[in-house]
């Protein structure tokens, strides 16, 4: 008796010599928003990607990603990527917000590195878009003088199918791969974030004509975050499907990828008010865990 009494106290005052810390996974993705362009409860599209348990990279910036980086109170503090698929409002419009956050809890100067898809037709290319925000002219050129300095290196990524995928970072572990994808008139770019052999890809919105790219870049991955804005054909409008891949075929290429898991976003009301039906079209061709994405949730990839 006396020795679970005994040990029963060790608990109570030296609770770390008998609790293991659990380990950081080498990546973890916050789903800030997993919305599309309509107003109905989420955030848009955005996540921050955490490498060894610190956040590094911001995947797109739609509406809403500043209040959830509030409420999730995250440290921006080593946030120096980011990465966007493409410049539609509902993935880019917290961009500058974002910018604004980081700033203003910075204690010293702040380098981005910021990658997206080259420009066409009535989409400038990335480089552009960050100086009508942010640089002289633009509209926020306050924002460099409000809180810490900031540096600005952003790279226009190619935008055809027939482009190779590239590797645009590789640091200390960390490699950032792209390749081109298609989302009708608007330029956009698929990304693969890979550390410790560990990886997790984002595919952005794409057409099922961007498939084998899509599955290129994918091959392997432990995570495989796939937007969903439309049900099978015919149960969403017809020109829809000439911008976003639906569930068949997103379970066919998470099939040829290999990826291990799948996390659905970008969701519209009609595809989460059919989550039974989206699981069994994916689960025709893909065996692996299919989960549907909701702001502020927490996802460690790999083991």
């Amino acid at each position: 008796m006396k020795t679970l009494i005994a040990l029963a106290a060790a608990v109570v005052l030296f609770p770390t010599c008998l609790r293991a810390t659990p380990a950081k996974p080498a990546l973890e993705v916050v789903v800030l928003g997993s919305g599309g362009p309509r107003p109905f409860g989420r955030a848009g599209s955005s996540f921050i990607v955490l490498v060894r348990g610190r956040p590094r990279i911001l995947v797109d910036a739609g509406p809403g990603a500043f209040l959830r980086i509030g409420e999730l109170d995250l440290d921006l503090d080593k946030v120096d990527t980011v990465l966007l698929t493409h410049l539609h409002i509902d993935h880019s419009a917290d961009l500058a917000a974002f910018f604004n956050a980081r700033a203003l809890t910075s204690d010293g100067p702040i380098s981005y590195r910021i990658f997206g898809p080259d420009g066409a037709g009535l989409f400038p290319k990335t480089s552009r878009f960050v100086n009508l925000l942010v640089e002289k002219d633009g509209a926020f050129a306050y924002q460099k003088t409000f809180g810490a300095r900031e540096t600005f290196a952003v790279h226009d990524l190619a935008i055809h199918l027939d482009s190779p995928r590239t590797k645009i970072v590789e640091e200390d572990g960390l490699v950032v791969e792209e390749i081109a994808t298609h989302h009708g008139d608007c330029p956009s770019v698929a990304y693969r974030i890979s550390y410790k052999s560990v990886a997790v890809v984002f595919s952005g919105d794409m057409d099922a004509s961007a498939l084998p790219n899509l599955v290129q870049l994918a091959k392997n991955a432990d995570l495989l975050i796939f937007n969903c804005a439309v049900l099978d054909p015919p149960d969403s409008p017809s020109q829809l499907y000439d911008l976003h891949t639906p569930p068949r075929k997103i379970g066919e290429a998470a099939r040829d990828s290999g990826a291990k898991s799948l996390l659905l976003s970008h969701l519209a009301p009609d595809v989460e008010g059919q989550q039974p039906a989206v699981r069994k079209s994916i689960g025709a061709s893909f065996a692996g865990p299919v989960a549907f994405a909701t702001d502020k949730l927490h996802v460690p990839v790999g083991k």
